[in-house]
């Protein structure tokens, strides 16, 4: 055959070869990737978290007053009510104190008295003409200093009752008391500091340290951290260090204001009731947060979520088989995954294997798999 006919004939045979799409070992020439199609499920997550115990309220219990103690009331470790008498200091010389005040208000009484009787006869003469003015407004003057004396006489009158008052020490509050610095005999006064301390154990406070993930999860699902945790939206329960449950419900008290800049985290505070005394502040237990109803968000693998100056993100691989990048706003973690708030709506292909090959834009052969079941493995 003449070499001019082959290249006539080879002309239509190269045509037909590119009619036809690349297969097999061309179409391999493409990166590959592996994809997972995103799947949504209820974010109705029971999350545990370690809860600190506190004390509601802990009271320091000092001395108002100055003298010596004549009785202790209680013993130390023992549950008191407010009200209760802790001590009595030794009330002799604020009883002395109370009698002469009260003798000079009554002199201070008897001097106005006597003033005003002179003020009037005064009064009573100027009318007369038979005195000056002048003695007129001495006497007056006389009148309204005596009743200044009676006012000072009467504070000085409380203020003597007052420290009387303050010689029976007795407990602002219920709760257990703790150790006496301070016993029978011992010389008090203000400037001696704490007597004993009362710590108030039903209720008693939990505080929890809630992530930054689940805060912004907890927002999106309910609106705010705090209807989050409404007891309409959230069942809450409390395991004890030895592993039993406790069978009292904490419920919301207050939630913080701002995220601890060293561990990421939001106090919640809860209130548990405690008639038992089995919770001591100074303690810990778990706390159990269900959400009582989730809203259906998209779960994404961890090893499809990438991140860089911007935030995290996602590759995704589109009906052409082209890939694209996609912003995410994670939510809580559920097993090895997390749930996204913000950038999926479920039924997208991300890629999970191959990014390192890929970029936007590129046309990749995408190989799907299915995605990890999860659900068994929430936190």
């Amino acid at each position: 055959m003449f070499p001019a006919m082959r290249r006539f004939m080879a002309v239509p045979v190269l045509l037909t070869l590119l009619s036809f799409p690349l297969t097999g070992a061309a179409a391999q020439l493409l990166p590959a990737v592996t994809t997972v199609t995103i799947a949504t499920q209820p974010d109705g997550v029971s999350r545990t978290y370690l809860g600190r115990l506190e004390a509601v309220q802990a009271v320091n219990v000092t001395s108002r007053t100055e003298g010596f103690i004549a009785r202790r009331a209680f013993e130390e470790g023992q549950f008191v009510n407010a009200g209760d008498v802790l001590y009595e200091i030794e009330p002799a010389l604020h009883q002395a104190a109370v009698a002469q005040a009260k003798a000079r208000l009554d002199s201070a009484n008897a001097t106005a008295r006597h003033a005003q009787t002179h003020l009037n006869r005064i009064q009573r003469l100027g009318d007369a003409r038979t005195v000056s003015q002048s003695d007129v407004d001495a006497a007056l003057a006389a009148r309204d200093t005596a009743r200044a004396a009676v006012t000072q006489a009467q504070a000085a009158l409380k203020t003597q009752e007052l420290q009387l008052s303050y010689t029976r020490i007795t407990a602002p509050i219920s709760g257990r008391i703790g150790v006496s610095h301070f016993h029978t005999g011992s010389l008090v006064n203000p400037a001696s500091g704490v007597l004993t301390e009362i710590v108030q154990l039903d209720p008693v406070r939990v505080v929890i340290s809630v992530n930054e993930r689940d805060v912004l999860s907890a927002s999106h699902s309910s609106g705010t951290l705090q209807d989050a945790f409404m007891a309409d939206n959230m069942m809450l329960s409390l395991r004890l260090s030895d592993g039993s449950p406790y069978m009292k419900a904490p419920a919301l008290e207050s939630i913080g204001n701002r995220i601890d800049v060293q561990t990421g985290t939001l106090p919640v505070r809860l209130t548990v009731a405690n008639p038992d005394h089995r919770l001591l502040p100074g303690g810990t237990v778990n706390v159990a947060a269900k959400p009582r109803s989730g809203h259906s968000l998209p779960v994404l693998p961890a090893q499809a979520v990438q991140q860089n100056a911007t935030g995290h993100f996602v590759l995704l691989v589109n009906a052409g088989q082209r890939v694209e990048a996609r912003l995410v706003r994670l939510g809580a973690q559920i097993g090895h995954g997390y749930f996204v708030i913000e950038g999926l709506q479920g039924g997208e292909k991300v890629v999970t294997e191959g990014q390192q090959w890929i970029r936007p834009g590129m046309e990749v052969n995408a190989r799907a798999t299915e995605a990890p079941d999860m659900a068994a493995k929430k936190r």
